[in-house]
């Protein structure tokens, strides 16, 4: 198997540091509290008196510190990461993190003086003309005032995370990238990742699927009662958040961070269950197609006949390229910066976190992306996915700090619209019936995880948070609401069986977000209706989807969103989305 060079699949953080022993990260972090010590000198107890351009001054020095501390954070992250079972990895994480917290701790004053100023002299900031560019940020911040502590008690809060919530979602990764899953593969017993047993279930092997499928379940069981400490202690964790700060709901926090209201996000899961039945009926094409009457959890990522050709690295990165070049060569020439700079880490490897993730870092830094490529169609997939991402940061580094991550609503949408137009340049190059009809099998089933998977997990996450307050849930209990969701959503279209009910254990975003699942569905059903706009019009769509990219958060996601044509609170925007989802299983169907 072709693959290309070695060291051009792990990444180079030089970039950032050239070791976790490096000087500069600790110069750095002596600058960044350097910076916060002079920060609060100059504007403790005087932002309320500060006119316009002032204030604006404040902000950048604040900017400043946003960048110098942290740098030395997100090369900790990246570094444990890569290697999460390294001590020194380990080490600088939890120094980073420290040594950041006491930075922004010492100038907590900054965000509490300007939510607490007068109504009428914060409305006369936001119209100033002097602070246009920190106009969206400061009406975000604002969003939070009512549930905004005294500066002190603040302090303790983000004192408290080091040892409550970033301590056991640290302890979750370190464990569950640990794990070794025992596999029996071509008459051989071999000890794998966390990532290559989960490749293992799309294989078209049906008694390796199962062992493989038997073996993740039976691991992520065997550390049941550490891994359900952590989910516990951090329900417990925001639950004591959520009603310290006084907010109505447990997650309302991540609807005012992602600057949506709770009943377009409710409508959004409500519309996604009652098409359900979608997802059943393409989990019944799918067992017609494999001709098989029990179709089984472990099917549910089983190859259709013809796709199983394994895909070398190289043609992976190609083929993505190639996907790239033809919507906007602009996108292929910062995706192929990834390759060539080594900007990516691709290969899974024993201590590195499973999963696939793109650090965003700052503007002043270029993107990296993670990888656990097994040279699947749908790491290909993945590697669209990420490296979409990655164009996104990459654009929007135009944006000073404050302005430069997008909200939640917004994240997704480069990095799905990037897996369709790979999508699209997959299907464009196949004439042979059988292969199209796998490659589309391939589209809706990434749908079907994207929406209906995402907002059946968010659904557990709700339940499991509500039943929290009530007291510790037992790993049972959680397993419980885990297969009832899971049902929901299945119906009889899906055998289930009693190992799925751990399927949760092995979901990291519940870990280390709060309720951000629902995000995958709005990005899939957002992209759909962009991609359909960009089939419509062809090259005129594109200039406004690259300004949408590049405006970070710098707006509303649907003041941003109305600039391109797409209007979030139309009701039936939700089922325009799944019309098209219909009309690719009718497609399907008639390829079966």
């Amino acid at each position: 198997m072709n693959q290309a060079p070695q060291e051009t699949l792990h990444w180079d953080l030089t970039d950032l540091y050239s070791s976790p022993d490096d000087s500069r990260l600790g110069d750095d972090m002596g600058r960044a509290a350097a910076l916060a010590e002079q920060i609060e000198r100059s504007y403790r107890g005087r932002l309320s008196s500060l006119g316009a351009v002032d204030l604006a001054e404040a902000i950048a020095l604040y900017e400043r510190l946003i960048e110098l501390a942290y740098r030395p954070q997100m090369y900790a992250q990246l570094l444990f990461a890569g290697q999460t079972t390294d001590e020194k990895a380990q080490a600088l994480l939890d120094r980073s993190r420290r040594e950041t917290t006491e930075a922004f701790n010492q100038v907590k004053f900054f965000e509490v003086e300007l939510k607490k100023l007068p109504e009428e002299q914060f409305k006369a900031l936001l119209e100033a003309p002097g602070l246009a560019s920190y106009r969206h940020f400061l009406a975000a911040m604002r969003r939070f005032a009512p549930y905004t502590l005294s500066e002190a008690e603040e302090q303790i809060s983000e004192l408290k995370n080091l040892t409550g919530r970033a301590a056991f979602s640290q302890l979750y990764t370190e464990v569950s990238s640990r794990l070794r899953i025992p596999v029996e593969v071509e008459g051989k017993s071999k000890e794998l990742t966390v990532a290559e047993a989960r490749a293992l279930r799309s294989s078209p092997d049906r008694e390796l699927r199962r062992r493989a499928t038997d073996g993740l379940m039976h691991a992520f069981e065997g550390q049941g009662h550490v891994l359900n400490f952590c989910f516990n202690t951090l329900f417990q964790d925001h639950a004591v958040e959520v009603k310290l700060r006084g907010y109505p709901s447990a997650c309302e926090p991540t609807y005012l961070e992602d600057e949506l209201p709770e009943e377009l996000v409710e409508r959004l899961l409500d519309t996604t269950e009652r098409h359900y039945p979608l997802a059943q009926r393409f989990m019944r094409l799918k067992a017609k197609a494999l001709q098989l009457s029990d179709f089984s959890s472990h099917d549910v990522l089983a190859p259709l006949p013809g796709s199983e050709r394994k895909v070398p690295f190289e043609e992976a990165r190609e083929t993505v390229l190639e996907a790239f070049r033809k919507f906007e060569p602009g996108f292929a020439a910062i995706a192929r910066e990834f390759f060539e700079r080594r900007w990516i880490d691709a290969m899974p490897q024993p201590g590195k976190r499973d999963g696939a993730f793109c650090s965003g870092m700052l503007p002043s830094l270029h993107p990296y992306v993670l990888l656990n490529y097994n040279h699947r169609i749908e790491d290909v997939s993945t590697l669209a996915h990420e490296l979409g991402h990655g164009v996104h940061f990459y654009l929007s580094r135009r944006n000073t700090p404050v302005n430069f991550w997008a909200a939640t609503p917004m994240a997704e949408t480069a990095s799905v619209f990037a897996e369709l137009l790979l999508m699209k340049r997959l299907l464009e190059a196949e004439k042979d019936r059988g292969a199209r009809r796998s490659l589309l099998s391939l589209r809706i089933e990434d749908i079907v995880a994207t929406v209906f998977n995402q907002v059946s997990y968010t659904r557990w996450e709700q339940r499991a948070h509500a039943r929290r307050e009530q007291g510790v849930l037992p790993l049972e209990e959680l397993a419980k609401l885990w297969m009832e969701e899971r049902r929901r959503l299945y119906g009889d279209s899906v055998q289930l069986f009693p190992r799925d009910r751990f399927g949760w254990l092995g979901i990291g975003h519940f870990v280390h977000y709060r309720f951000y699942c629902y995000s995958y569905a709005l990005g899939q059903l957002l992209v759909l209706a962009l991609f359909r706009r960009y089939e419509e019009e062809g090259a005129p769509f594109i200039p406004r989807y690259q300004e949408l990219l590049s405006s970070g958060c710098s707006d509303t996601p649907q003041r941003l969103l109305s600039r391109i044509g797409i209007e979030l609170e139309d009701s039936s925007f939700w089922e325009r989305g799944f019309h098209t989802l219909s009309g690719l299983l009718d497609e399907f169907e008639a390829l079966i």
